[in-house]
């Protein structure tokens, strides 16, 4: 027999990095705006800036943004399958996790079935679907008896 005590953590740095490049990505992209706005309303009527620069700049902003956001969309789908392939390898195991509600008992048996529902991976033990975050152990193998012979 042997036991496991698992923890699924919560955050990313991946997914926070991703987000921290949006936000700045966010800040350049107003402030590119604005500093096209001014030029385009201070510049001289006989001698008119290049558009074609303009337009590629957008252009590049836009398919950074377009880059950060495919990337923000793969590090979740990575994220759900990671949970999901590791909840199934607990098909089979003893597992124990608090109750699901406030000073309800704990919750122990054996894993028959994995699902995900709206992002969350769940474990099915017994009759009950308990979140995968949940479980605080895990025992693979069938426990062994007890017994008095020498």
């Amino acid at each position: 027999m042997t036991t496991a005590t698992t923890g699924v953590s919560a955050g990313s740095s991946a997914q926070a990095t991703i987000n921290n490049s949006l936000a700045s990505l966010a800040n350049n992209s107003q402030t590119f705006l604005k500093l096209l706005t001014t030029q385009l309303q201070n510049q001289d009527p006989l001698s008119p800036l290049d558009t074609n620069q303009f337009t590629s700049q957008l252009t590049q902003m836009s398919g950074v943004e377009q880059q950060l956001l495919g990337n923000q969309l793969l590090q979740t789908l990575v994220t759900q399958q990671t949970g999901v392939g590791s909840a199934a390898n607990l098909i089979g195991a003893t597992v124990s996790a608090p109750g699901l509600t406030s000073g309800a008992s704990p919750i122990s048996g054996q894993v028959t079935s994995v699902e995900q529902v709206n992002g969350v991976t769940n474990v099915t033990i017994g009759n009950q679907q308990v979140p995968y975050s949940s479980i605080t152990s895990v025992t693979y193998g069938t426990p062994s008896s007890t017994g008095t012979g020498s």
